[in-house]
């Protein structure tokens, strides 16, 4: 029997950078979050979808998918005072409506370009490791800077630029966000465990699995939607 998967998917930002509300802005005619759920609503290996969304835009959410008939959606829950706050909330959710939950992703609802093969590389290694998230190595050279002036130089070998999803043993994410260092705050889920000293490990993600954030990122999001299927 395959054990149960879900994903939450953080869609409560208040896309400050972008000026307008990116999950609502149609990417080749469809709006960004609906890809995002498309990609989950479609992958195999998901039974669950939980949305996590401002509270101004739950009705239009609601609206969405019933409109959409997205059969896996079992919640739309609003979010809180940080991103964290709101992946808590998500599964608190999960945690009332699929307690036999086995395994959560985490994913933001401005990515809408994450692939069924990563969700499924995503699965295998969390299966493996109880705590994996989605990287891609880093192509430029980075430099340390403080004050305008170069600190140091990274060595680029070592370091990856990470995305999500990133998939979790979903007794152990959350109980991480109820944690005390859960008050303190995250960049990411996985800093959560990382502070509790649990091992995190690293799977192959995409470049094109961007977070959509500035006017340049949807000028790119148009042109792979219209040069390639994805």
């Amino acid at each position: 029997m395959q054990e149960k998967s879900a994903v939450i998917i953080v869609a409560a930002g208040a896309s400050r950078r972008m000026g307008r509300d990116k999950l609502w802005i149609p990417l080749a005619g469809r709006i960004t979050l609906a890809r995002t759920i498309d990609a989950f609503q479609y992958a195999p290996q998901i039974d669950r979808i939980v949305l996590v969304v401002s509270a101004e835009r739950l009705a239009e959410t609601q609206q969405l998918c019933q409109q959409e008939a997205w059969d896996k959606v079992c919640a739309i829950v609003p979010g809180g005072a940080r991103r964290q706050d709101s992946v808590c909330q998500g599964l608190d959710t999960l945690a009332t409506m699929q307690p036999a939950c086995r395994w959560v992703m985490i994913h933001d609802g401005a990515r809408p370009f994450v692939s069924t093969s990563v969700i499924e590389a995503g699965l295998t290694m969390a299966q493996e490791h109880l705590a994996a998230i989605a990287a891609v190595p880093v192509k430029d050279t980075i430099k340390q800077v403080r004050d305008g002036k170069i600190l140091d130089t990274p060595d680029r070998a070592l370091l990856w630029t990470i995305q999500t999803p990133q998939v979790f043993s979903f007794p152990l994410i959350h109980e991480a966000h109820h944690s005390p260092l859960a008050n303190n705050d995250a960049t990411d889920d996985a800093l959560l465990l990382e502070r509790l000293g649990h091992h995190v490990a690293i799977f192959p993600g995409s470049y094109i699995n961007i977070k959509i954030t500035t006017q340049e990122d949807l000028l790119f999001a148009e042109a792979c939607l219209k040069g390639q299927t994805l």
